[in-house]
């Protein structure tokens, strides 16, 4: 017995000194890039620690390996929580309440669709029960175009697409007529295409005469850090570029977490709506052998998907809406803005 409790005190405190390690290169993440990469899985870290801490307290006897085991757990614990439990907190925030002014209150979806997912009434039949006016749409395929662009268009009568490479392929669709700003290779048409990312600003005029724009795209995974890096600062200089209130929505591959999500947001004078808002992954791909559809259903850890926002707009309410068949859960925002004739200079387009 002797032996087998030794040998579960010594997984436990090896575990916790790899765990103290990671947990202190993550937080070290905004010097070392690469370390940045270990943020995107803070929630693991997180409850790693948590679970490691109690563990040390009740396993381990009175002594000095008590003592070095419980103090890597409390660093891991620590060196996670700075990072992690600041946006739990910043996500039970309370929203901007709904104006009592006449000024229009609109509510806009955004959904990685999946590239695998081929049930699009069913997709439909979500959208139908938020019942939002914009739509921007990540993963829409050919295949999936195909299928859902008949059911939307009657309803969603305004849109733009893009069709690329990887993650090229994108839409919005919309109740409002909109204006699609012109941007050399931001939105490519051709689905044999290899360009990985794109993106489109449509512009709103509300009746009113408020106008504000949207700003969908969807961004590579986060490795390599160049290439990262790189489409960050392109979609940065898109943001500056647009004018007046500002939403930016879409996959970003990226958690809250992570430094390089934060510091655009930063750099670009974005308020980030969304915190701790998990909506990835759904399901994985799996081995037909033992799964037909070559699916596997898994439970959602990662906040991929987001909302930002600039200038003189109020979120009202957002939640992450129904399982649409995706391997993400749509994000719904309800948001409002700020008239033309009460809106700062600043914010003025």
């Amino acid at each position: 017995m002797k032996l087998i409790l030794g040998g579960v005190r010594l997984l436990i405190a090896l575990g916790t000194f790899v765990l103290a390690g990671l947990a202190v290169m993550a937080l070290l993440g905004f010097a070392v890039p690469q370390f940045d990469l270990l943020n995107h899985f803070q929630v693991l870290l997180f409850l790693g620690a948590v679970f490691a801490l109690i563990l040390s307290l009740l396993v381990f006897g009175r002594g000095r390996w008590k003592r070095w085991v419980v103090g890597a757990a409390s660093v891991a614990f620590l060196a996670s929580g700075v990072i992690f439990v600041p946006e739990v907190v910043g996500g039970f925030m309370p929203r901007d309440p709904l104006p009592t002014d006449s000024r229009p209150v609109l509510k806009l979806m955004t959904h990685n669709v999946f590239g695998l997912n081929f049930d699009m009434a069913r997709v439909r039949a979500v959208i139908d029960a938020e019942q939002p006016d914009i739509i921007a749409l990540q993963e829409y395929f050919g295949e999936q175009s195909s299928e859902l662009h008949p059911l939307l268009k009657s309803k969603y009568p305004y849109f733009a697409q893009c069709r690329g490479g990887k993650r090229a392929n994108i839409a919005i669709y919309s109740k409002l007529p909109f204006e699609e700003a012109e941007e050399d290779g931001a939105c490519p048409n051709d689905a044999y295409g290899k360009q990985r990312t794109a993106r489109i600003v449509a512009t709103f005029k509300l009746s009113d005469g408020t106008t504000f724009s949207v700003l969908t795209t969807h961004l590579d995974w986060p490795l390599p850090v160049a290439r990262q890096t790189m489409q960050f600062e392109a979609l940065s200089e898109a943001v500056k570029a647009a004018k007046g209130p500002l939403l930016v929505v879409g996959d970003f591959n990226s958690t809250p977490w992570s430094y390089a999500l934060r510091d655009f947001a930063m750099r670009s004078m974005l308020d980030r709506q969304t915190r701790n808002l998990v909506t990835f992954p759904l399901r994985f791909t799996a081995p037909h052998r033992f799964f037909p559809d070559g699916l596997m259903d898994t439970f959602p850890l990662l906040p991929l998907d987001h909302v930002l926002t600039r200038g003189p707009i109020a979120v009202h309410a957002l939640h992450a809406a129904a399982d649409t068949g995706s391997d993400h859960l749509p994000i719904v925002v309800t948001f409002s803005v700020t008239p033309a004739n009460l809106q700062p200079d600043c914010c003025k387009p």
